[in-house]
């Protein structure tokens, strides 16, 4: 049997891979999907849940900046190409998700040990052009453009280059014949569907995602300011990170009443609180490199516009789609009615099912594989 085997250091199974693996199914290939053991967010080890993985040990670190987590990545891109050396049978079809760079450097070595492997890099984030601007970026400029080389260097070994996002495939030059920007991908609600309860006494906001070091405090906390002086503010926050207390603290001191629900998985839950916003905030640091983010997707998801400054395609969408505001143009909502709001969430899901639902990101993908195989 035609073999496959689709590879992600941090478990990305479910974001990234499982449309490539479910694809290359379809295509008859029996597919192993091969990570670590070590969970990248929170620091520690991890049994992954998806049928027939194949977990290699993965030297544990507890910094995301540290020699550690580089020794870590560096030695799981070459334990993961020995492994395959040591295989009986050499993989028809290679899906490797990048970051880290390091599976970039040992995957271009595996495809000239074995050129007739089709090798496919599906690239979710830019690293480390995604890292936060300041002081430290520029003291380590020379580090992260070898870091960067790693990648870039290496991406024309490959047979075929996804990105998460236009913007990526952009900011690299890669050539239209052998590169696709897929988005990122999301099933439908298995829901009832509920008619959403929004308040005309006062604005409630909704943050839904990790609160990392990447999102903006200071330009949440002004738009925060700015709303408030015109109507009072509520702000849902579903998520948790390791900088949680001072993200509620600071929405707090900017005016608005903050709801704390931690991280919520129950989607029933999650519609419930959602149904009382307007808007999610889309808001991260202007320095960090993002086209599409995960969050946006979940809030499409949901139904719910997007209040949004990410550049590159999540700009475009508002724009076009009309699925949202930019944060420059923010105070334009306490402009519209809750009509106005209800027939952007319509055009919001509309948006969803023809760009980001599952079965229309397996067909983009399909597609990739057809030309290659």
């Amino acid at each position: 049997m035609k073999k496959a085997v689709c590879i992600s250091c941090s478990d990305h199974y479910d974001h990234r891979l499982h449309v490539a693996a479910e694809c290359l199914r379809e295509y008859g290939y029996d597919t192993t999907y091969i990570t670590s053991d070590f969970d990248h967010t929170r620091k520690e080890h991890f049994v992954c849940s998806v049928d027939g993985c194949v977990q290699l040990p993965a030297r544990p670190y507890q910094k995301n900046l540290s020699l550690d987590r580089i020794l870590s990545h560096r030695n799981f891109a070459r334990d993961v190409f020995r492994y395959l050396e040591s295989q009986p049978q050499q993989p028809d079809v290679l899906v490797v998700l990048l970051p880290p760079n390091f599976l970039a450097h040992y995957g271009a070595k595996y495809k000239k040990r074995h050129p007739g492997v089709r090798l496919i890099f599906d690239i979710f984030d830019l690293w480390p052009e995604t890292f936060p601007g300041g002081k430290i970026k520029t003291l380590l400029a020379p580090v992260f453009k070898v870091w960067a080389a790693l990648r870039d260097r290496n991406l024309n070994k490959a047979d075929f280059v996804v990105t998460e996002c236009e913007m990526f495939r952009q900011k690299l030059g890669l050539p239209d014949a052998t590169s696709k920007a897929v988005w990122l991908c999301a099933e439908p609600l298995d829901l009832p569907k509920t008619a959403p309860q929004l308040g005309s006494e006062k604005l409630e906001l909704c943050y839904l995602g990790a609160i990392n070091n990447i999102i903006s405090i200071p330009d949440i906390c002004s738009l925060i300011k700015e709303l408030t002086s015109k109507k009072p503010v509520t702000l849902h926050i579903i998520g948790k990170g390791e900088r949680q207390e001072e993200f509620i603290q600071q929405a707090k001191a900017a005016g608005a009443e903050v709801v704390y629900y931690g991280p919520v998985y129950d989607a029933q839950k999650k519609q419930e609180i959602i149904n009382r916003c307007r808007f999610g905030l889309n808001i991260m640091k202007s320095s960090v490199c993002i086209g599409l983010t995960m969050k946006s997707v979940d809030y499409f998801r949901f139904g719910l516009p997007i209040i949004n400054n990410i550049p590159g395609d999540t700009k475009l969408l508002v724009q076009e789609k009309h699925i949202g505001v930019q944060l420059e143009d923010a105070k334009k909502i306490l402009s519209l009615t809750t009509e106005d709001c209800l027939a952007m969430r319509q055009t919001v899901e509309e948006m969803f099912r023809t760009c980001f639902e599952k079965s229309v990101v397996l067909e983009q993908y399909s597609q990739i594989l057809q030309r290659l195989l």
